[in-house]
């Protein structure tokens, strides 16, 4: 699993905590350039596109990094479909984070061969581990690879009153280097 880079996350956290204390309105919503990294809209992009994060920093505080593949939206949803907008999740629940319109897959025999990898940690080491839950020799098509749910159920041992640490990481098999990992640090309600 590729991992993101200390150095540019807290370029990036710092960016967007600068940008989002001087910007009351949004006339203020400038872009800020930083080597080649544009900051803008709580998004850091690369001027060729392939790299960024976004963060949710209005609701979930959801936190999304990638390189090689890209996406339209990172959202989360609880076990009725309904957006969630807080950080915390009812024990006895599931929610699922979801990555909508991937692109930049390569191709192999027409088809997307996305891998998709749940990790969730808390205190006392991972609850969950799926390292490949859409393994498919065919692969996908793009379309059904155009949006990928990785879908976590809050239950034992999780514990009430807890802090739990998601990551869902996608990668393309047939391209090194290309991801999208999401995390999420919620509380067990």
């Amino acid at each position: 699993m590729k991992s993101i880079n200390p150095l540019l996350f807290i370029l990036v956290l710092s960016a967007l905590l600068l940008q989002r204390c001087g910007s009351s309105s949004k006339e203020n919503s400038d872009v800020i350039r930083i080597n080649d990294m544009e900051i803008k809209d709580n998004k850091i992009t690369s001027e060729d596109g392939t790299k960024g994060f976004v963060g949710d920093i209005e609701s979930t505080n959801l936190q999304t990094a990638y390189e090689g593949l890209n996406f339209d939206k990172a959202y989360i949803v609880d076990g009725d479909n309904k957006k969630v907008n807080s950080e915390d999740v009812p024990l006895n629940s599931k929610f699922s984070i979801v990555i909508e319109g991937i692109k930049n897959y390569s191709v192999k025999n027409g088809n997307a061969f996305p891998k998709l990898s749940i990790m969730v940690t808390g205190d006392k080491g991972p609850v969950v581990n799926e390292e490949n839950s859409l393994a498919s020799p065919e692969g996908l098509s793009f379309e059904d690879a155009s949006t990928l749910r990785a879908t976590i159920n809050v239950s034992e041992p999780m514990e009430r009153g807890k802090q739990y640490m998601c990551a869902v990481t996608i990668l393309d098999q047939n391209k090194k280097d290309a991801y999208i990992e999401s995390t999420w640090l919620f509380t067990v309600e």
